[in-house]
């Protein structure tokens, strides 16, 4: 793991968070900036020319992410220390616990930005046994391949007829006509999605999508106050590895590449204040002088203390975080936020 000091922090403004990385990481690097390519996140999920084709790549990647969930509610020794046994799944199951009674007497329409099978099916599978009324399931993603499997998960516990697909970008979804009349709204994003985006993205995301009493469910993989080994070992797991190689390959074909992992400040709001951002990238290696020496970034994901996670939640003054449930090592958290 490589990490860069504070004098290589580009500034906020009106810069893009792919910029931000390219620049900053182009600093690391000592390379040009040109040297860097940063795609857009939504490419890695779907076919930038044909929405609706599936291929065996985005069905590779959506099944990467569905292991790793697996493993996260599976393993119990996962977020937990020598002396605290507060597992991921245990956090989750704390967290749970908070939305059954938020939501109690309510009809509830569950929708997922980015569906994550194993914790979805968790949720509503705990959310029904304490007695939820679930009216209604919408997942919304960029990758086709993901609709089949979700139905699966689902469909013996919610009658098919109320699981529903959008295939679309999160921000696209604001301009559907979605939502079930009579219903509250329980918003979620699982898996660390949100950190793959800028907080004045996901902020405007959020206030497009949450009408008032509105409830958003997320999951961040937090930077630990003392230990970072659990964000190292994380990245360095085969199964990211694989997911980043798929990401390169998806754009460049089977080229030769070394895989590399970063973290590095960015200043993501106003005031200037660093936040941690983790990389991960391909540097190809191809007889090709244009290509040969370039860094595919193939992932970026935000790592917020605990502390910056509650305030960049509520900088907007929009939404109110209502619990936040971290595991014992502090490397994941599970925040249950509502719209004012």
């Amino acid at each position: 793991m490589k990490t860069i000091d504070s004098n290589t922090i580009v500034a906020a403004g009106n810069t893009s968070m792919n910029e931000q990385v390219c620049r900053t990481l182009a600093k690391y690097l000592r390379l040009p900036a040109s040297r860097i390519v940063v795609p857009k996140n939504a490419d890695k999920y779907h076919n930038q020319f044909d929405r609706i084709a599936q291929d065996d790549s985005l069905e590779e990647v959506f099944n990467l992410m569905w292991n790793l969930n697996v493993t996260g509610l599976e393993d119990k020794t996962i977020g937990c220390t020598p002396h605290h046994q507060r597992s991921l799944s245990n956090t989750l199951d704390t967290t749970i616990q908070d939305l059954a009674k938020l939501l109690k007497n309510d009809r509830v329409q569950y929708t997922e930005l980015g569906p994550e099978p194993a914790k979805t099916r968790h949720i509503i599978n705990q959310l029904v046994n304490f007695g939820i009324r679930v009216d209604n399931y919408t997942a919304v993603d960029i990758n086709p391949n993901s609709q089949s499997l979700m139905r699966s998960q689902l469909v013996d516990i919610l009658p098919p007829e109320n699981i529903d697909y959008a295939q679309s970008l999160f921000e696209e979804l604001s301009d559907t006509d979605y939502r079930v009349p009579g219903t509250r709204n329980l918003v979620t994003m699982l898996g660390f999605e949100e950190g793959n985006d800028h907080p004045r993205s996901v902020a405007s995301l959020l206030e497009s999508v949450l009408e008032s009493g509105d409830v958003f469910l997320s999951e961040m993989q937090l930077l630990p106050r003392l230990d970072w080994s659990p964000i190292y070992n994380f990245y360095q797991s085969e199964v990211m590895r694989r997911f980043s190689r798929v990401a390169l390959e998806r754009t460049y074909g089977n080229l030769r590449s070394d895989y590399g992992f970063y973290l590095i400040p960015l200043a993501l709001n106003h005031v200037g204040v660093q936040t941690m951002v983790a990389v991960t990238a391909e540097t190809i290696h191809d007889a090709d002088p244009e290509l040969d020496g370039t860094v595919f970034v193939t992932n970026y994901c935000i790592k917020y203390s605990a502390d910056e996670y509650i305030a960049s939640r509520e900088a907007s003054g929009n939404v109110k975080v209502l619990a936040q449930h971290t595991t014992a090592d502090g490397s994941v958290a599970f925040q249950i936020s509502q719209k004012i």
